[in-house]
């Protein structure tokens, strides 16, 4: 038995999950909020169509938070600060906005009858696992300020679920999701925009860094499923895609072939993480997914491979900007249209 949701509250919908979020739901006949900064949501508002109503603001606001949750009866929590580079120079703001927005978002759902709530958690509070395929069960040691941000929400998720026994709960562990409308800090995007402007996709250590990547609409999917899903109530479950298993380096040769660089961009690989946004001793050398469980509670499968997922990024023709170079917050001044 499944629910029925009317109206969905998204927050951080103007991301590259959130985006993709809400027109899963839309598909479904199921209204959306698409809530997120100004910024954010003035860049993508023309784009929507009917069913997703953009609101401005942030979850750090708890009276925005109150009148966006107006007449709905779910939320999908996507918000939060990102970026390996940008939440270790900012470690207080990624706290507060990791724990004490997420907090809000949950006092907010307590108090307006909200029925179900899925938390956006990520990989990254596995750290350097101790065996792969990772497991729900498996031990949390997350190695960044980022990582424990996510692991304290996921137990106030928790804290919330107990004390407030009508607010159903789903936590999800996303394993490297890539897509449209990502910021150009994360690897895909980054190599692409380095490929398309003719500039070398660097590496940082021996290249052979083993990961897996879930484009933006599995993500959605999945993530819209655990939603209306009763069986996966109170759930903690893996969503990523463990079938295209590659190294960084493969990865960007990949990359410069869909493009149709062959032969004009080369791979620089450096042995060091030098002057880079990462450190030996916090990189992840392999890690991927078991999605067992999220294929046993909602037929989970991935449908679009990672050749495909490339393509569909760079026909979108935007990538948003690096904000890991910046401690500052971007603006709508850094959105790029790669095909100007």
């Amino acid at each position: 038995m499944n629910y029925k949701f009317k109206k969905v509250l998204v927050t951080g919908g103007a991301g590259c999950i959130g985006i993709a979020v809400c027109n899963e739901l839309k598909k479904r006949n199921i209204n959306a909020v698409l809530f997120d900064v100004y910024e954010q949501v003035k860049n993508i508002e023309k784009k929507l169509g009917k069913g997703i109503t953009p609101y401005y603001g942030s979850i750090l606001d708890i009276s925005s938070l109150r009148e966006a949750i107006k007449g709905c009866d779910s939320i999908i929590h996507l918000a939060g600060y990102l970026g390996v580079r940008r939440t270790e120079l900012n470690k207080l703001r990624c706290l507060e906005i990791n724990i004490e927005g997420t907090k809000n978002v949950l006092q907010v759902a307590a108090t307006h009858g909200i029925k179900k709530i899925i938390f956006a958690s990520s990989s990254e509070v596995y750290g350097e696992p101790l065996k792969n395929p990772i497991k729900e069960t498996d031990i949390t040691q997350g190695k960044t300020v980022y990582a424990i941000s996510k692991l304290a929400g996921e137990e106030l998720i928790k804290a919330y679920g107990s004390e407030y026994k009508n607010l159903k709960y789903s936590i999800l562990r996303y394993f490297n999701t890539y897509g449209p409308n990502q910021v150009a800090q994360f690897v895909i995007p980054k190599f692409i925009r380095n490929v398309l402007e003719n500039r070398s996709p660097t590496i940082y250590g021996d290249g052979r860094q083993l990961r897996s990547y879930n484009f933006s609409s599995d993500s959605a999917r999945a993530t819209v499923d655990t939603l209306l899903s009763k069986k996966t109530n109170n759930m903690t479950l893996n969503i990523g895609n463990s079938s295209e298993m590659i190294s960084l380096k493969d990865l960007a040769e990949l990359i410069i072939e869909i493009c149709g660089k062959k032969g004009k961009v080369k791979v620089i690989t450096k042995n060091s993480f030098k002057n880079t946004d990462r450190t030996k001793d916090r990189e992840i050398y392999e890690r991927y997914c078991s999605t067992e469980l999220a294929k046993k509670l909602i037929g989970y499968k991935p449908r679009i491979s990672l050749k495909k997922g490339i393509k569909l990024v760079i026909d979108s023709g935007i990538l948003m900007p690096n904000w890991a170079t910046s401690d500052r917050d971007y603006t709508l001044d850094d959105f790029v249209n790669l095909k100007k």
